[in-house]
């Protein structure tokens, strides 16, 4: 159900009453109302456990390593050094704050707890009681808190090891491991949803914030500090709509590589940090392909693959936008590909060669989903550019003759000997009579001091090209 404007006002309502009878500002907790105008309960969305043909084989992609938030994962032995300093963060919030209980979070979350088991799969709470669960919320809350400060203080030590955050970044976005996003403060950051409705959970916020194209920048300079490394960027959805048409249109579309767009005369270009942001320019004789700009690392994969499930989850609305960059990338690149697409500051790696990151797309299981009209209009221009000889015939001819110094040097010399040829045949067809006229005193210095006359009587001839003789 979608969210409505009088329940918004609510929600805002509520969470500025209590920031005004707790805590200081920075660690307030609002919890939104479950009511709408006629006093029916809401149907919040879930946080959905990653189906299980995506999980197959693939458990390490989905699987946190140092950190469990929320019910799916928690208790486990290895998160036993994390769960204990989250214990000593949420001493310190508790110690920090205004009411200096933590009996008093913990009832503002008591209050909603049954909408919190809501969020999650039908019996993944039931081994918490309400104490536990509200204590568990709260102290995983605290830490994404604790953890996104931390991040902006750029200090390089930490008590639980560098080896230990690496992973820490990476697991915060693990679908199985998230909570509710409005239990963390992010009321301040300015939403502007096509449907209304605030991110579920900081995956999805992190997923939104890959679908803008408000250049960051322009962002950063507008905000407060909180979370100025993990949200970049205003938020914004972007909505495509496609159709059985479009659907047969883009099959019946033919494969291109980089290499093989190359040949036809594409260029390539960034575009902005947006997933959606594929744009295709065509011109006389060249046309020119925007793409995303992405940073390669050890956990792209473990992003997209997380992101991916999320979009096939049940009851997500979503267009299925990263689905369809990672399918749009699969079909783009080779290991020569990335190495153009490098060289065009377009994708940046940190991995260890570019047949990784071809084998970072290629992992990456979509499960045959794709949003067929998203890009639709791009790979028509781009097939409509191909399959025109008037705009083609120039790159296929630089493709061809010159695409290494020996192909050129090859090419030069058989068309200089062409031109010879030509030439000794015609002027063997057609001769050419020249009449060389000489002084006297020329032939005299030619003849070695002989007389003219003794020199033109010898009967010297001067044939230039079969030219006749003269005497």
């Amino acid at each position: 159900m979608k969210t409505t404007t009088a329940q918004k006002q609510e929600f805002h309502s509520v969470a500025n009453e209590e920031r005004k009878e707790a805590s200081p500002p920075e660690v307030s907790i609002q919890i939104p109302s479950a009511k709408t105008s006629t006093g029916s309960q809401v149907h919040w969305r879930r946080i959905y456990k990653v189906p299980p043909p995506l999980r197959a084989n693939m458990e390490h992609v989905y699987d946190p390593v140092v950190l469990s938030l929320g019910p799916y994962h928690h208790g486990r032995p290895q998160f036993r050094q994390v769960e204990e300093f989250k214990a000593e963060i949420l001493n310190r919030f508790v110690s920090g704050s205004a009411a200096k209980d933590k009996s008093f979070f913990c009832n503002k979350i008591l209050e909603r707890i049954d909408e919190i088991r809501s969020y999650y799969e039908e019996g993944s709470t039931n081994e918490f009681n309400d104490e536990a669960l509200a204590e568990m919320i709260l102290s995983d809350a605290c830490f994404i808190l604790y953890y996104m400060e931390m991040e902006e203080d750029d200090n390089e030590y930490h008590p639980l090891g560098m080896s230990v955050v690496s992973f820490m970044y990476r697991d915060c976005f693990m679908l199985e491991n998230q909570i509710p996003l409005w239990i963390i403060r992010l009321t301040q950051i300015p939403w502007d949803n096509d449907n209304g409705n605030e991110p579920l959970h900081l995956l999805e916020a992190h997923r939104t914030t890959l679908l803008r194209q408000e250049k960051a920048t322009e962002f950063i300079r507008d905000q407060p500090h909180f979370l100025p490394r993990i949200l970049d960027f205003r938020w914004k959805s972007w909505r495509h709509k496609s159709s059985s048409q479009s659907m047969f249109k883009m099959e019946s579309c033919p494969f291109y590589s980089v290499t093989d767009l190359k040949a036809k005369g594409i260029h390539f270009w960034p575009s902005s940090n947006c997933l959606t942001d594929i744009r295709f320019h065509s011109y006389s004789f060249y046309g020119l392909l925007q793409l995303p700009i992405w940073f390669v690392t050890n956990n792209s994969m473990v992003f997209f693959s997380n992101m991916v499930a999320f979009e096939m989850s049940p009851e997500t609305d979503t267009d299925c936008e990263v689905i369809s960059y990672v399918n749009f990338m699969k079909s783009l690149v080779d290991p020569r590909d990335v190495k153009e697409l490098r060289e065009k500051g377009i994708l940046f790696s940190c991995l260890g060669s570019d047949e990784e990151v071809v084998k970072m797309y290629k992992q990456i299981d979509t499960c045959g989903v794709n949003n067929y009209g998203l890009f639709l209009d791009v790979k028509m221009r781009i097939e409509e550019h191909c399959s025109s000889k008037a705009k083609t015939w120039m790159a296929d001819l630089i493709h061809t003759y010159f695409r290494s110094p020996w192909t050129a040097i090859a090419l030069f010399a058989a068309t200089l000997l062409l031109c010879l040829t030509f030439l000794q045949t015609y002027y063997t067809i057609h001769p050419v009579s020249i009449a060389l006229h000489v002084s006297e005193q020329q032939l005299m210095d030619y003849g070695g001091g002989g007389s003219a006359g003794s020199v033109l009587n010898s009967g010297w001839t001067l044939g230039v090209y079969g030219a006749s003789s003269f005497y």
